[in-house]
């Protein structure tokens, strides 16, 4: 049998549970009868799923079969989203084993758009009680489309792995913009030490990873704003120094328009 593609299944959600700065497990191992889908809010956790294991924050989707045991240990308290349904193909092939899927969909998917992942936990929130069929339909409806924002992704990450082949060089660029991405840095710089102009780098890099470099960049520092904001009471200067930007107020500025939401009000969102 051919293994299904993640975001071919059809999901039939049955409970949504939502545990808020949680400092540990009920149960540190447990085994489910449905399929069971962890989404971090805030904090981290670290998981092993059989042969899968590693540690899960937001921005990460940890996905467990039935029946098959899940150990867990929360790192920071942890504010999540439990997520348990069944997994259909073709509507009625009800699937449940992990065999029964492509490799990588069980265990830890990372998704990158984290806005549209976060706009998705906030409706999932609205409907975690309601039963009517109208909130039954939107249960189902938005984790389906996690699952097709993740497979989205993952044959872009595919198609990108295919592209990294031809040019060594663009990841040699992605390896230094990470390494000086919070500091003060001029992308000039980072062009003339790879023996390009920032033109010949910017087209490249976009060329290869579908975005360009200070995309990249900014990418990077907004990932580790967010998680400063949540985990720590750093205040937003002292956030934007360890994240490389000049201060406070233009971190805000970038945060809120790359967002859609300022800092304040994620931090009230995600910190308690």
């Amino acid at each position: 049998m051919t293994p299904y593609s993640i975001g071919e299944l059809i999901s039939h959600v049955h409970i949504i549970v939502r545990w808020n700065r949680k400092e540990q497990f009920v149960y540190s191992s447990e085994p489910n009868e449905t399929w069971t889908l962890f989404i971090p809010e805030s904090g981290s956790f670290l998981f092993e799923i059989g042969s899968h294991r590693g540690t899960a924050t937001f921005g990460d989707l940890v996905l467990c079969p039935p029946d098959v045991l899940m150990e867990r240990e929360i790192v920071s308290p942890l504010t999540f989203l439990a997520v348990y349904f069944d997994l259909y193909a073709d509507g009625r092939h009800k699937i449940e084993h992990e065999h029964e899927l492509l490799q990588g969909a069980t265990g830890k998917c990372v998704i990158q758009d984290t806005q549209r992942l976060s706009s998705t936990c906030e409706y999932l929130k609205k409907v975690i009680d309601r039963k009517d069929p109208a909130g039954v339909y939107r249960r189902n409806f938005l984790l389906q489309d996690l699952w097709q924002l993740y497979a989205w992704e993952a044959d872009s990450v595919s198609q990108q792995k295919r592209r990294q082949q031809t040019d060594p060089l663009m990841r040699q660029a992605e390896s230094l913009l990470r390494e000086v991405s919070f500091t003060a840095f001029s992308m000039k710089n980072v062009s003339a030490k790879l023996g390009l102009s920032a033109v010949q780098l910017t087209r490249r890099f976009k060329a290869m990873y579908g975005m360009t470099p200070s995309d990249y960049v900014t990418s990077l520092r907004l990932s580790r704003a967010r998680t400063l904001l949540a985990e720590t009471k750093m205040t937003l200067e002292q956030i934007a120094e360890k994240c490389g930007y000049e201060d406070g107020l233009y971190l805000s500025r970038i945060f809120s328009k790359k967002l859609n939401i300022s800092p304040s009000q994620y931090r009230k969102a995600h910190l308690m």
